[in-house]
C-alpha cells in the first residue's frame, strides 16, 4: 500500500508526465522531414533570417536565443553566418530547436543532427506554403489560437485583394518585371522570379502580369538575359534592392539598356528592400497592397 506522502508524489508525477506526453508532437517540416517536438521550445536559434519574421510575427521574438550576421533580428546572441553554421556555437546556447532555411544550407542540418540538436527546416515557396508554415509552428509552439488569427488574417488579405482584381481584364494588367539584380553595366543576366515563386502570386494577385510566368527555376526563381527584358519591354519594372533606393533609381535612369525600357521612361520603376522582400515569411503579404499601388495607383 503506498502512504499518503507517496502516493501523492506518485499522482503529481504521473500529471506532470500526463502533460508532458501531451505537449509532445512529431511535424513534418518544409523538407519533408519527421521532426520530434517534445516539448514547446522556449529557446531557439534562427539559422536563417526568414525564420526569424515568422517567430516575430507570432510573437516569439523573447525565446530566440541566437541569430546569424545576416539577421535584423539584434536581441539574441550572433551565431555567425549561415553556411557553414557553427555547431559548437549554436550547441552553447543549449537551444530546443534550431530553425534553417532549405536549399544551400539543407546540408548543415545533417550536422546540426550529429551534434544531437533539433534541426526544422522553414523553405516556403508559395504564399500558401507560408500561410500553411505559421499553422505548423503554431503546433510547434502550442500557440493554436494565435496562429490560427495570423493565419487567417493572411487568407483574408490575399481574398481582399484578389477579390480587388479579379474583375480587371488581363489586357488591362500592366505587364511586370521583379529583380533583384542591381543595375550593372557589367551584370550579364538578371535574377528573377517565374512559376512556382511567392513573387509570381504578390505580382498576380495584385494584378499584373509576369513577364516571367511562362519560365521557371529552382524554388521559381530563374536567370534571364538583357536581350529578353528588351524584347518583354515591361510596364513596370520592381527591383529588390541591398543599397540606396534612391541610387539605385539613378542607375536605372543611366543604364545603357534600362533606359530605353517602357517602364523607365513612364516613371514605372519602383525599388524595395531586398533583404525583406526576399525572404518568404508573413510579412512578405504586405507587398500585395504595395504592388497594387504600383500597379494602379492606390485606385
Amino acid at each position: 500500500m503506498f502512504r499518503s506522502g507517496t502516493l501523492r508524489k506518485f499522482l503529481a508525477l504521473f500529471l506532470l508526465l500526463s502533460t508532458v506526453l501531451s505537449l509532445a508532437i512529431a511535424v513534418v517540416d518544409d523538407a519533408g522531414r519527421i521532426v520530434n517536438i517534445p516539448m514547446p521550445p522556449r529557446r531557439v536559434v534562427s539559422a536563417a533570417p526568414s525564420a526569424t519574421r515568422y517567430l516575430q510575427a507570432l510573437g516569439l521574438e523573447s525565446r530566440i536565443v541566437g541569430v546569424t550576421t545576416w539577421d535584423n533580428y539584434r536581441k539574441a546572441e550572433n551565431i555567425g553566418n549561415m553556411v557553414p553554421l557553427n555547431i559548437e556555437k549554436i550547441y552553447s546556447l543549449k537551444p530546443d530547436i534550431v530553425f534553417t532555411f532549405g536549399g544551400f544550407q539543407f546540408p548543415e542540418v545533417e550536422k546540426l543532427e550529429k551534434a544531437n540538436l533539433t534541426a526544422y527546416v522553414l523553405n516556403a515557396n508559395t504564399l500558401t506554403d507560408i500561410i500553411k508554415a505559421v499553422g505548423q509552428l503554431g503546433a510547434v509552439f502550442n500557440i493554436k489560437s494565435k496562429a490560427d488569427k495570423l493565419t487567417q488574417e493572411l487568407r483574408s488579405k490575399m481574398t481582399e485583394i484578389g477579390q480587388k482584381t479579379s474583375k480587371i481584364p488581363l489586357e488591362n494588367r500592366p505587364t511586370v518585371f521583379f529583380t533583384i539584380t542591381i543595375p550593372d553595366e557589367k551584370a550579364k543576366e538578371l535574377w528573377t522570379a517565374g512559376t512556382g515563386s511567392y513573387m509570381n502570386e504578390l505580382i498576380v494577385i495584385a494584378g499584373g502580369r509576369n513577364i516571367a510566368a511562362p519560365y521557371s527555376g529552382n524554388n521559381g526563381w530563374l536567370s534571364v538575359s538583357w536581350e529578353w527584358l528588351v524584347k518583354q519591354d515591361p510596364d513596370v519594372i520592381i527591383i529588390g534592392a541591398y543599397g540606396d533606393p534612391k541610387e539605385v533609381e539613378q542607375a536605372v535612369k543611366n543604364h545603357s539598356i534600362m533606359k530605353n525600357l517602357k517602364a523607365v521612361k513612364n516613371g514605372k520603376v519602383f525599388v524595395v528592400d531586398g533583404d525583406e522582400i526576399s525572404q518568404a515569411a508573413p510579412h512578405i503579404f504586405k507587398y500585395l497592397d504595395i504592388f497594387y499601388n504600383f500597379f494602379y495607383g492606390g485606385k
